[in-house]
Order: structure tokens, then C-alpha cells, then sequence
């Protein structure tokens, strides 16, 4: 699977529907190598493998269009949010900010979408994966109302100009765009209700 390039440092492999499989993130440092989220396709598998030096990598929640080919992998170092950590039985736990000598970031990501989500930041651009996104609960679709304040606060206190994230069209996303509508759905929450709803299934 080819990368798509956004800046000389900074690649992806897209999303696929068949298999579902997670966009996954590349960051050239020296001679080491950032790779946010692992994708589920062989495709994906054989294009982290192909990586030549030290690779680190990052998992931004649990689900398996994000972690699947984790077993099928050669790295040196993993990160991920400790509910991850604990459902695969591996990696180091983020659950703090943490900075890394080339400039990578990563930090926990309030998300009503999964538990214990983590992004990466890397100069003007922070991966999200599904971290932005709602969740289903009783039928309806919503977002937390307390995560999503704590989601907009991380993200406002980010110095990424342009976030990432999974399976969106487009991928790569002014970050104030994504705030403005994050903060249109915060608007709508009803005082004494911990869910705000989008919609119906």
C-alpha cells in the first residue's frame, strides 16, 4: 500500500472498508520511525514491516480496525491508553503527556467514542484517531457532555494547527474547524443530563 505524503516528515496509509481498517500514521525521526495505529489489512501489516530502523508505535484506543495487525508486527516500543495496554497484555500505559527527543507528543484524549483514547502530536499536525467522535448508548447516539468539555479543553491546548482523523473524509482537518463543531454539539447539552444526543438509530 502506497503512503500519502503531508509533508516531507509526515505519511499515511488511508482507511479501507473491506477489510475495516484504521488510516495509519507515519512519522520520520532520524532514523526512527512513529506509527499511529496498526490497521487491521495485510496491506497495512506489510507497510509497517517494510520500515528500515527503530519503530515505535502508538495506538490511539482498543478497537480492532486500530490494533488488529498487532500480533502480525515487528517494533520496538509501544504505547497506548492503559485499558489497551491491558486488553492486549502489552505495551507502556500514557497516562500523561509525554515528549519525545524529535518532537513527538502524546497525550491522553477525553473521547466518549472508547475508553482511554491517546493522540500524537508532531509539530503543526496531532492524530486523533476516533477520538473526536460519538458513541452509541441505548440506541441513541451521543457524545458524554463531561468528555466532550474535557475533548475540546485538550485539543484547544494543543499547538497542532491541523488534526487527523481515522476513517474521515477528508483525513486531514483544519483544527479549528473541528473545535467549532465540537463546540456546536457542547452547546446543546441540557443542564442535569450527562449525555448530549445526536440522533437516532
Amino acid at each position: 500500500m502506497e503512503r500519502i505524503k503531508i509533508t516531507e516528515q509526515i505519511s499515511y496509509c488511508p482507511a479501507t472498508e473491506e477489510p475495516l481498517s484504521a488510516d495509519v500514521g507515519f512519522i520520520r525521526c532520524g532514523e526512527e520511525w512513529w506509527i499511529y495505529d496498526v490497521g487491521s489489512s495485510t496491506e497495512a501489516a506489510a507497510a509497517i514491516n517494510g520500515l528500515q530502523g527503530r519503530k515505535n508505535i502508538v495506538l490511539s484506543h482498543f478497537h480492532p480496525d486500530h490494533t488488529g495487525n498487532i500480533a502480525n508486527l515487528e517494533y520496538d516500543a509501544l504505547y497506548a491508553g492503559a485499558y489497551t495496554c491491558r486488553s492486549l497484555k502489552r505495551g507502556t500505559a500514557v497516562e500523561g503527556h509525554i515528549y519525545f527527543e524529535g518532537g513527538v507528543h502524546l497525550f491522553p484524549l477525553p473521547s466518549s467514542h472508547a475508553k482511554g483514547c491517546v493522540g500524537l502530536e508532531m509539530g503543526e499536525y496531532a492524530f486523533l484517531g476516533d477520538g473526536t467522535y460519538c458513541t452509541v448508548k441505548d440506541g441513541q447516539v451521543v457524545h458524554n457532555a463531561g468528555l466532550l468539555r474535557e475533548l475540546i479543553l485538550t485539543l484547544e491546548a494543543l499547538r497542532a494547527r491541523f488534526v487527523l482523523q481515522s476513517h474521515g473524509n477528508p483525513f486531514l482537518c483544519p483544527k479549528e474547524e473541528v473545535l467549532s463543531s465540537l463546540r456546536e454539539i457542547y452547546a446543546r447539552r441540557d443542564r442535569g443530563n450527562p449525555y448530549i444526543q445526536l440522533e437516532s438509530l
